[in-house]
């Protein structure tokens, strides 16, 4: 590591990191490492909702960074009330400070008195997603939606300086629904490390198991239903002889006595297992030696890591066309599948094919161990690091890639 010329002070704000193993926080934790690395001072402000039971400190020295916990009233997340974030900000100056979500009050509340006070510090932010990204016009929820949403565009292009879309299909939503400048946009993908990647594939035989893996939260629009139906109409009509298991793998959540409750109503017992909160190491066992097919089913997703960490231990992946990264990341029959949330008619078919055919499987598997080499933070991370530069130097006019990114994807 060569010691930067300016050594800057970036913080970076999350509702939930380390140890959380989600979309959000992997990919914050990815850049917050590698900044460090960089010679940079980076502290990752966050609040002390645990993963599992686990004792976290408050503050701690994790990989080089600093993490700061502050005491939360609750663990939701838009509603979420952690009082040390505003006094801990006003106390601490940073050159850059980036942020991840939109359509946290309390936490953009923060940011905004952190910008009237502290004017020479340059905010970015990660939405990830639309503030409650799957949309839901009914009840409260839809009302919440629709009233913060406006709240949103009032101050959201004037607080964030730069605003990362995490593919380019986001850019349409970003400047439609928040008003943001386009000239404000930066495209950057989510990513994995180089040492995830599996230099050859994991071979299994004809006649072994085949073992399809989703890992992710328990919530209902992650659409873990719709493959249990789908894995119901494979069994109720008998359309493989095949032996195969679904692995619901993830950290346990509201929705899970509901899968439960279905996999009961099926007797789907023999076909469907659960394993939470996986380690890492047990994570990443599973998806090179056990799965062969990875699924996110989800009514809307970024990206999904766990796609691209699936894809590059050789899983074949399925996905919905609701994941925005869908096409990005899957060319269809190539290296797996995409179908529309809900249509579990499609599901079931694809996931017959893939059961009874041995030799597309294998074929499709050794697709991916090439194709993930497309998808490191090693290739990422450069343009990152330079947007970062170039804002804590204020040189921010001209920060945009959108235009670069599009003509290339």
């Amino acid at each position: 590591m060569e010691t930067p010329d300016k050594k800057i002070k970036v913080g970076y704000v999350i509702q939930r990191f380390h140890p959380f193993k989600g979309g959000a926080e992997q990919n914050m934790y990815a850049l917050a490492t590698r900044m460090d690395k960089q010679g940079h001072e980076v502290t990752v402000v966050t609040t002390n909702v645990k993963f599992r039971n686990e004792t976290l400190p408050s503050t701690e020295i994790h990989k080089g960074m600093k993490i700061v916990r502050n005491w939360s009233l609750n663990e939701q997340l838009y509603a979420g009330f952690y009082p040390g974030l505003l006094p801990y900000l006003l106390k601490n100056q940073f050159d850059v400070i980036h942020a991840s979500g939109i359509g946290f009050l309390w936490r953009e509340w923060c940011l905004i008195i952190k910008k009237i006070f502290s004017r020479k510090t340059r905010f970015i932010v990660t939405p990830h997603g639309p503030f409650m990204a799957v949309n839901n016009t009914e009840g409260f929820r839809g009302f919440a939606k629709k009233f913060y949403t406006f709240f949103l565009r009032l101050f959201i292009p004037w607080l964030y300086d730069v605003v990362i879309a995490v593919n380019p299909k986001q850019v349409e939503w970003m400047t439609k629904e928040y008003g943001i400048n386009p000239n404000k946009i930066f495209i950057l993908p989510n990513g994995i490390d180089v040492d995830y990647l599996e230099q050859e594939l994991h071979e299994h035989t004809p006649e072994e198991k085949t073992i399809i893996t989703y890992l992710n939260r328990h919530e209902w629009y992650k659409g873990i239903h719709n493959v249990i139906e789908a894995i119901h109409n494979i069994e109720m009509n008998k359309l493989t002889d095949k032996k195969f298991e679904f692995w619901i793998m993830g950290r346990a959540g509201n929705y899970t006595p509901k899968l439960t409750e279905l996999v009961d109503e099926y007797n789907l017992q023999d076909y469907i297992k659960f394993v939470f909160s996986p380690s890492d190491e047990e994570r990443d066992r599973i998806f090179y030696e056990e799965s062969q097919i990875n699924i996110l089913p989800s009514n809307w997703e970024a990206t999904g890591i766990t796609l691209v960490e699936a894809m590059a231990k050789g899983n074949i992946l399925i996905t919905t066309y609701q994941n925005e990264a869908a096409e990005i990341i899957i060319k269809q029959g190539e290296n797996g599948y995409i179908y529309n949330y809900t249509d579990i008619d499609k599901l079931t078919e694809i996931l017959t094919e893939l059961i009874n055919d041995y030799e597309l499987r294998q074929q499709i598997r050794r697709n991916n161990i090439e194709a993930a080499k497309d998808f490191t933070w090693e290739a990422i991370f450069p343009e990152y690091l330079s947007l970062v530069e170039s804002l804590s130097n204020k040189t921010t006019s001209k920060i945009s890639n959108t235009s670069e990114t599009k003509e290339n994807v």
